[in-house]
């Protein structure tokens, strides 16, 4: 009777320990699964925001590239993983910096295998390079003393409704050579000095010298960058370049010069014209050449430098002229051209603006 007795406890206590052995077998089975899920889920949450985080930079690119269409819903795959952004755009006029577009990012970008998913918001701002078109074809930070020839074609309404502008400065504007001023049709035919409205000995009503309200610092006034800060502006333009002979009619953009500027052929179109900036250099355009666009001669702070500014043999600019000092036009010949078309596309055009991310905008919820 006592082995029978001692046989039942021994299997009782077989059974109750292989029972304990399957129910922490079951349990750590279960908790590695658990783990591994975790794992997983994890793994792929930390894709989806690397996705996410390379699909908002995709957005931003394919933004910049294509500053027309700032309203659409924009999709892709990265390394296998998906992702889908919608882009909406606002619209802010008359700001410190012009036409500003302010875009809302809502992007969505999922793991590969679909089970992670991120979301993210980010604002971006569309800005111009040129914060306005400008209002005169000519406009210099000092005195403008010309004693070679020139002949400006005024902006018909720069000055108000039917009041022309043509030269505007800080300083006087003496006219001891032959020239003279004009409206668009005037010169367009060639009779700028036989029907002008400002010439040597008499100022018209287009010239506006000696102004009170000319900005102190015309580089801020154009481009809403401080001249103090005009390193930051350089490094935003389309190309910086030694001289100006590398350039032609498919330039376009802001380009910054830091030598000579004297150009064989024409630079820029109507339809696509150049920002020339051109530090603390000479600017020389012989011949037949025409430059579509503004044309900045730039003094750097502390330069001492007292560039020429000529324009000889027919050459002409078509657009704007504007410097920040006192301008050599001794002996050489100024033809420029109020070209409204032209100034309004060194505004509005792609290559004049560019994208900014807006500080503190970004969120993953």
């Amino acid at each position: 009777m006592r082995t029978k007795q001692t046989g039942f406890a021994t299997i009782t206590i077989t059974v109750l320990l292989l029972a304990v052995i399957i129910l922490v077998t079951l349990y750590t089975a279960r908790f590695k699964m658990q783990e591994q899920r975790i794992m997983r889920n994890h793994a792929g949450m930390q894709e989806a925001t690397m996705v996410s985080e390379a699909a908002l930079e995709q957005v931003i690119i394919q933004l910049d590239n294509n500053k027309d269409n700032l309203d659409r819903t924009i999709t892709g795959t990265i390394g296998g993983a998906s992702y889908s952004a919608t882009t909406v755009s606002t619209r802010f006029n008359n700001s410190l910096r012009g036409v500003v577009d302010v875009v809302d990012i809502s992007l969505t970008a999922n793991s590969a295998d679909g089970r992670a998913r991120r979301v993210l918001n980010q604002q971006v701002a569309v800005l111009p390079i040129i914060r306005s078109a400008p209002d005169t074809p000519v406009a210099i930070k000092g005195t403008m003393n010309v004693s070679g020839n020139f002949q400006v074609a005024a902006n018909p309404n720069g000055g108000g409704d039917g009041v022309p502008l043509s030269i505007w400065t800080s300083g006087d504007v003496d006219i001891n050579g032959s020239g003279s001023t004009c409206g668009q049709q005037e010169y367009t035919e060639g009779r700028c000095s036989s029907s002008p409205f400002s010439e040597r000995g008499e100022h018209g009503v287009d010239i506006l010298d000696n102004d009170p309200n000319f900005p102190p610092d015309l580089f801020e006034y154009l481009f809403g960058v401080p001249e103090s800060q005009w390193e930051t502006l350089r490094d935003a333009a389309t190309m910086i370049i030694p001289n100006c002979s590398s350039l032609g009619p498919n330039s376009t953009g802001l380009i910054w010069v830091t030598g000579d500027c004297a150009p064989g052929t024409d630079i820029g179109s109507e339809e696509n014209p150049v920002a020339l900036i051109v530090q603390d250099t000479n600017v020389r355009i012989n011949g037949n050449v025409t430059i579509n666009g503004l044309v900045f001669s730039f003094r750097t702070p502390g330069s001492t430098a007292s560039p020429e500014l000529k324009l000889n043999g027919g050459a002409n600019i078509q657009g704007a002229v504007m410097s920040n000092y006192d301008p050599d036009l001794s002996n050489g010949t100024l033809m420029v051209r109020y070209n409204e078309e032209v100034l309004t596309n060194i505004v509005t055009n792609d290559r004049f603006r560019r994208i900014f991310r807006i500080g503190g905008s970004w969120r993953d919820f």
